[in-house]
């Protein structure tokens, strides 16, 4: 590989695995510059949030709070026209990781503002994150904070706040910093019928806690300070964050920096990223991505590839819920299982059918030129698909596609069609095409 082509391999992957993905002439352009000015762009984003004009359904905005599916789509809409990549792909990691479900609140409202919560810390300090998310009305009734009493305080955020949120499965906690910090959480309650969230003193249990070794008359605000400034948090949060970019483990001598780092600059997130985002270890093996797009992030990069903005219909909900991701829906407390789980015969098959969608019937029998000869067939298809990265079984095989297809001569327009429109799936759905 070329000193230019692993430039641009580089930036490939990091559009991909921190954004949703890049035409090769956005590629070729950051690939001129050092890898860190790309990376200092995604990491202190300026100008407008969004490019273009927002989905719309029967020439009506989304209504995200009411409509079933809208909320998926306006997600959808903002990760394809995003110009703040990183913003947006770290909003959705952090909501994998503070996994929040519409389902079991019902409140669309809620989830839309636990998304802008999200989003403001999202480059910045993970303490600062983690109160706002104790604080976060979808959060309470989700976990239970909300009406948990000093006379019977529920354990259940507690748990998940030291178990999934700060600290790891068993790592540094025990059952009774489980119940303690469970006291410490009461006081949240919420008005139904005003639908106002609030905080009631008679309901909060100040007496003295032992948490994680410390002891004081804690509150809410005490248990996320103990915990973020306990030993086992940054070593757990810098993995968690390194596993959103690269599928195996960080490397030791890389995460000890990582965690750091991280400490010293008092949990914000920022320092990590450019850390991770600028590793040799992030870009190895750039001839043989193993990485799996998330679903969101493979539809999402379909749209942007293409320059194709999704019409207003809910089957984009659907086919994202047959790929195995609905943002605002994710299966359970621990979020998205990530990877290679993201692949199975019938995410697969979802996925084909996402490409389909895409495509559309944009390209009708005649749009093509009869007689096309096969490289100028495989370049309008690269072209118009926004010239992906392929392996070179990929590149056999569609030169041997595009010399057998089937033409005859009475329908030459036809089968000129579609065999482009064949070589333009094989280039969003292929094995390539799923991994970065």
């Amino acid at each position: 590989m070329t000193k230019a082509a692993r430039k641009q391999a580089q930036i490939e992957r990091l559009m991909w695995r921190a954004g949703f993905g890049a035409r090769s002439e956005e590629i070729k352009r950051r690939s001129r510059a050092p890898l860190a000015a790309t990376v200092n762009q995604l990491l202190k984003p300026k100008g407008r949030a969004l490019s273009g004009r927002p989905m719309k359904v029967d020439r009506k905005r989304l209504q995200p709070k009411t409509e079933w599916g809208h909320d998926v789509m306006w997600w959808l809409d903002r990760a394809t026209r995003t110009r703040h990549p990183l913003l947006e792909r770290m909003t959705l990691n952090w909501h994998d990781h503070f996994a929040t479900t519409g389902e079991a609140i019902d409140e669309p409202a809620l989830m839309l503002r636990q998304y802008w919560t999200i989003r403001r810390h999202a480059l910045g300090s993970f303490q600062q994150l983690a109160k706002a998310m104790v604080n976060d009305g979808a959060m309470q009734l989700f976990l239970s904070l909300i009406d948990s009493s000093k006379e019977d305080p529920n354990e259940n955020f507690a748990r998940e706040f030291f178990e999934l949120f700060t600290l790891g499965v068993n790592n540094g906690y025990t059952e009774d910093d489980v119940r303690e910090a469970a006291r410490a959480f009461t006081g949240f309650v919420y008005d139904e019928e005003r639908r106002r969230f609030g905080w009631d003193a008679e309901n909060h249990d100040n007496g003295v806690k032992r948490i994680l070794g410390q002891e004081g008359r804690f509150g809410p605000m005490d248990v996320v300070r103990i915990a973020v400034n306990h030993p086992k948090h940054a070593p757990f949060i810098c993995t968690k964050l390194w596993n959103y970019f690269s599928p195996g483990p960080p490397p030791k001598a890389l995460l000890n920096k990582m965690v750091r780092i991280y400490r010293r600059s008092g949990t914000n997130v920022r320092p990590v990223l450019r850390l991770i985002l600028t590793s040799p270890a992030l870009y190895r093996r750039l001839d043989q991505p193993d990485m799996v797009k998330p679903p969101l992030v493979y539809l999402a990069g379909m749209m942007r590839q293409t320059r194709w903005r999704p019409d207003g219909k809910d089957h984009w909900a659907w086919i994202l819920f047959l790929m195995g991701q609905r943002p605002f829906h994710p299966p359970s407390v621990a979020g998205w299982e990530q990877n290679t789980a993201w692949i199975s015969s019938h995410t697969t098959l979802a996925r084909y059918q996402a490409a389909n969608a895409v495509l559309g019937e944009r390209l009708k029998d005649g749009d093509v030129p009869v007689g096309e000869s096969v490289d100028k067939a495989i370049k309008r298809a690269r072209r118009a698909v926004g010239d992906p990265r392929t392996s070179p079984t990929t590149k056999r095989a569609m030169r041997q596609y595009a010399k057998r297809a089937v033409r005859h001569p009475w329908s030459e327009e036809h089968y000129a069609a579609e065999r482009q429109r064949g070589l333009r799936h094989l280039l969003l759905a292929g094995p390539d095409a799923q991994v970065c």
